[in-house]
């Protein structure tokens, strides 16, 4: 693939990123303080280039005839200071609150049209709060001072009724904040806004509605790759995408204020939450480990051990800021060994040029880049919308070119095969053709071979006995059959033997029934030697020497002569033999002996 077509690829993925940002603050864009039309949204925000939108803080204790008595004149009475909002109030070590409550106030002026239902959109409130409109309560959440953490998390929205509204004045917008963090607190993310109920409503649900309808996606990528593991078990990288892709799903359901509608407890909420985010990045690393076929290393060992220590022990904990504190202190840490394994597994394959690689490295790194920004924003570090669940869709659209680009070339390959099917049929129907004659013309020689050898043993296994008193049947199957041109035969280490000696002591019938180590043709080349050997020492049977020799010992001579043969052939060719003499008066003297071997007589 050239550059030209790698850039038009990468092109889509950069026109996402950029709709991504715009539609993160279209909004915002479009809420300004300066309009004070009744049907448009106002900002509450700071600015820091208006000192008028600061919003002021105090952390005296104000009591409720206090909120309820105050005015522009005696506003200034108490020590207010000047903060930015949204943001944490607790900027520096030094500003740590140590859970104490805390009070925002702002001056508001509502536009004049009684016939609109207005609401305020708060953000996100560290922890509980009540909020007031001059001086009277216009909405709460949370139970006050309770000792576990209540909606943290969670944007207000609360409605104001008409009958507080001053027109034409400013009205007095106070809000008392108990932090359950003593590193945090205050309206910390999100934005705040006066505007109509009817707007305020169908824009939170509809940003809610938008980061569901991305999940919902993840989801059925998360399906697909957990189809293709049950139709493939050993693809485990299908399995461990899949598994990534529920847990991401899990993670930003619960971070999504839609929760809040089911009404599931906030702290068992909170710790699936962040038992969930320790599977993430260890799901990722095995799915690319898996993927490219990298060995499962010490350190990756070490680092699942450790996250799966972390994840016994947020499963048996309920204490949120104990998970807050290792989550931040000590887990987030070792993601970063995790990316460095990540991004090793991927460097080695982009040097062998593994187009896969290099649509998941895009795809991972704009992530990492939007994990690091979304982090950050949880630190309090910006006020920036998370933007995780959006360019996720990035990653999931680098795998779906490299599916893509796998069910293209596997459609070539099938098209290839389709239109040259009969050709590549008849050159395999040629390579057997030529491989079946040459099958044959060897089997024509190795047949030619036995029936050459066959014809060597039939002189040499001879029946001959000369004395009538006896009478002899033999009978030779052998295991290997061929034939040779037209001609039957048949060939192994079998072989039965008959002969007539003359010694001093009278005639003898001499046998031999031999059977020869090997098949075929090795069995055969030691049916051949025993024949030999036997009828050599027949025809030396007619000399003096032999012929005063006892029966007995004539047949060990025999015996001997056939071991020193074979013990020739160093152990290669073996032969079990008996070895055998009748007389005419029926006596009979044999040997059961296995030649080059141990034997007995």
């Amino acid at each position: 693939m050239n550059v030209r077509v790698r850039l038009y690829m990468i092109k889509p993925i950069l026109i996402f990123l950029v709709f991504s940002f715009s539609l993160l603050h279209s909004q915002a864009v479009s809420v300004s303080a300066t309009k004070t039309n009744a049907e448009e949204m106002i900002s509450l925000d700071s600015n820091t280039q208006d000192p008028e939108s600061f919003w002021f803080m105090t952390d005296e204790v104000l009591s409720e005839s206090t909120i309820e008595s105050f005015t522009e004149s005696n506003f200034s009475n108490r020590s207010w200071k000047r903060v930015l909002v949204p943001g944490s109030l607790y900027k520096n070590k030094g500003d740590y609150s140590t859970k104490k409550t805390v009070f925002l106030a702002k001056w508001i002026v509502f536009p004049e049209n009684r016939n609109i239902q207005f609401s305020l959109r708060l953000g996100v409130i560290n922890d509980r709060d009540k909020t007031y409109l001059n001086g009277k309560k216009i909405g709460e959440t949370g139970v006050w001072n309770s000792l576990e953490p209540q909606a943290y998390d969670k944007l207000r929205i609360y409605r104001v009724p008409s009958d507080l509204i001053q027109y034409g004045k400013k009205n007095l917008l106070l809000i008392q904040i108990q932090p359950y963090f003593g590193n945090s607190g205050g309206i910390e993310q999100d934005e705040t806004i006066l505007g109509p109920s009817e707007k305020i409503y169908s824009r939170f649900y509809k940003d809610e509605f938008i980061k569901l309808l991305f999940l919902t996606i993840y989801s059925t990528v998360g399906g697909y790759f957990l189809f293709l593991f049950i139709r493939r078990r050993k693809d485990k990288e299908n399995l461990f995408f899949a598994l990534f892709s529920y847990s991401f799903v899990i993670y930003n359901f619960l971070r999504n204020q839609l929760k809040y509608e089911f009404e599931f407890p906030f702290l068992e909420m909170k710790k699936l939450e962040y038992m969930v985010i320790l599977l993430l990045i260890p799901f990722m690393y095995h799915f690319l480990r898996t993927l490219f076929k990298e060995r499962y290393s010490i350190w990756g060992k070490s680092l699942d051990a450790l996250q799966l220590g972390f994840f016994l022990f947020f499963a048996f904990t309920h204490n949120i800021e104990t998970f807050s504190l290792l989550l931040t202190n000590f887990v987030q840490p070792t993601w970063l060994a995790y990316v460095v394994l990540i991004f090793i597994i991927l460097s080695r394959n982009l040097k062998k040029k593994e187009r896969r690689a290099f649509y998941i490295t895009i795809g991972l790194t704009i992530v990492l880049i939007a994990a690091i920004i979304d982090t950050a924003t949880n630190r309090n570090y910006w006020v920036f919308p998370r933007i995780m669940g959006y360019t996720f869709l990035v990653f999931n659209i680098s795998l779906a070119i490299i599916l893509a680009n796998s069910f293209v070339k596997l459609n070539e390959e099938v098209e290839d095969l389709n239109k040259n099917l009969e050709k590549k049929v008849e050159e395999r129907t040629d390579a057997l053709n030529e491989s079946l004659l040459q099958l044959q013309i060897l089997k024509e020689k190795q047949d030619g071979d036995y029936f050459l050898t066959s014809l060597l043993i039939q002189p040499l296994a001879r029946i001959e006995n000369q004395i009538q008193e006896i009478k002899i049947d033999t009978y030779v199957d052998q295991k290997k059959k061929f034939q040779f041109r037209g001609k039957e035969g048949e060939i192994g280490g079998d072989i039965c033997i008959v002969g007539t000696i003359h010694l001093e002591s009278g005639a003898y019938t001499v046998f031999a029934n031999g059977d020869a180590m090997g098949k075929s043709i090795q069995g055969a080349g030691g049916a051949l030697v025993l024949g030999v050997v036997f009828q050599a020492v027949l025809s030396r049977a007619k000399s003096s020497y032999t012929k005063s020799r006892p029966p007995e010992l004539w047949l060990k001579d025999l015996y001997v002569e056939l071991q020193s043969v074979f013990v020739s052939f160093d152990g290669s060719m073996l032969s079990s033999v008996v070895l055998g003499m009748v007389s005419k008066n029926g006596f009979v003297y044999y040997i059961k002996c296995r030649t080059s071997m141990e034997h007995s007589l």
